[in-house]
């Protein structure tokens, strides 16, 4: 690696800046980042921006995925508006074509027996399809690694569902750091701690649950417990986090059907992953998959209500700030406090005890940036040996012995 992020200094304010040459826009080209879905590709192509690079998707008339750049390399023409054939897509300015590779197939309008098109080849990236979930790879070639098989969408059986895409106008580790503060959700998530659910008992802000943060062969989790009326049981609730920016929590069906704590008992039956990726330093687009493997048929009909991001407070007429109201609604909530907190790069911060989950983030992420500077293969890139093994994420809500014995190089 070559450049000069190269020879310099890493810190948290790296993470912010995502473009390619920068330390963590290297970092984000060594994985496979979720690009689209499946349900959204259809004989339109579709317009994408990550890690700062004007992109276009689509899939060709035989049901090829291309990944190309955004603007023809003829005279600049957007190919968001192309035409999507058998053989690829064709530029609507002058009709040139590209398969999905970015070879030239096709130029029209040059005189016959022209070999000009075996000169030209557009940008292109290699993209995969895995459960309904699209990705790409922006790094480079001979270091592209395999697909991770994400359980929850190379699992088959029980009922699975991929939210719309979410997108976010502030930074992508915002975000991110979110799912390491097990902290925030007894006060910014707040509710009655007398309604009789699990979640306003556990994250009561009178009674703030502790939590340990764990390094994993993925990247890391934080584990938040309470005594349990059985000797030696804890209630426990387990989030996880993947590099580079995929997080897990287990706990989404009993928040949201607002079960009582004897629920636990039962342990969760719904996996719901989040994918994040960075369209630029400023936004990022979130993919959430649920997968769930429990007996209840109408579980994502259950579900859904959930999902709208609907305040529980009317806005007073004098309440002029814009995201206001926002109380009652988890999503609302955090889009409140993480979009006004500025980037990491930006913030005067004074870091407590119970920030020990973004410390332990920040130093995995780094290390993982330094790896790649040192050209190895940082961790949670797949080796070619695991191409076939199903990726896994700790996160466990229910009633189990805590502590148990923690093995830090476990996961999976």
């Amino acid at each position: 690696m070559t450049g000069t992020w190269a020879s310099a200094m890493l810190s948290a304010r790296d993470l912010a800046q995502v473009s390619r040459g920068t330390p963590a826009g290297e970092w984000f080209r060594r994985y496979w980042m979720a690009v689209g879905r499946r349900d959204d590709l259809r004989d339109l192509p579709v317009r994408v921006r990550i890690l700062g690079e004007d992109l276009v998707l689509f899939r060709d008339g035989e049901g090829r995925l291309g990944l190309l750049g955004l603007h023809c390399p003829h005279r600049g023409t957007s190919l968001e508006y192309g035409d999507v054939g058998p053989a690829g897509l064709r530029c609507p300015y002058h009709g040139w074509l590209f398969d999905v590779g970015g070879a030239c197939l096709e130029q029209p309008a040059e005189p016959p027996g022209s070999v000009f098109h075996e000169k030209v080849r557009h940008l292109s990236y290699p993209v995969r399809e895995l459960g309904g979930l699209i990705f790409g790879y922006l790094g480079p070639p001979e270091l592209e690694p395999p697909l991770p098989r994400y359980a929850p969408l190379a699992e088959s059986g029980g009922q699975r569902r991929i939210e719309a895409a979410r997108h976010y106008d502030y930074n992508w580790y915002n975000f991110i750091e979110n799912g390491a503060d097990p902290a925030h959700f007894s006060t910014l998530h707040l509710s009655d701690p007398d309604d009789g659910t699990w979640r306003s008992w556990f994250f009561n802000a009178r009674d703030v649950p502790p939590f340990d943060a764990v390094e994993t062969e993925y990247g890391m989790k934080v584990v938040s417990h309470k005594p349990a009326p059985e000797p030696g049981m804890s209630y426990v609730d387990e989030k996880s986090y993947a590099l580079p920016s995929v997080m897990q929590i287990g706990d989404t069906e009993f928040t949201h059907f607002k079960e009582p704590r004897e629920a636990l008992a039962r342990g969760s039956g719904n996996a719901h992953w989040m994918f994040i990726t960075p369209d630029d330093d400023d936004h990022f687009t979130l993919y959430t998959v649920d997968h769930y493997t429990g007996p209840d048929p109408d579980f994502m009909t259950r579900l859904a209500p959930s999902r709208r991001p609907v305040a529980a407070v009317q806005k007073p007429e004098h309440d002029r700030r814009p995201l206001s109201p926002f109380r009652g609604s988890v999503r609302l909530e955090d889009i409140m406090t993480q979009s006004t907190q500025g980037k990491v790069a930006d913030r005067a911060e004074r870091l407590a005890a119970s920030d020990k989950g973004i410390i332990l983030q920040r130093r995995i992420i780094l290390n993982a940036i330094e790896q790649v500077r040192r050209g190895l293969r940082p961790k949670g890139v797949a080796a070619p040996e695991d191409a076939g093994r199903l990726m896994r994420m700790d996160s466990f809500t229910g009633i189990r012995p805590y502590p148990p014995k923690i093995d830090a190089g476990a996961g999976g």
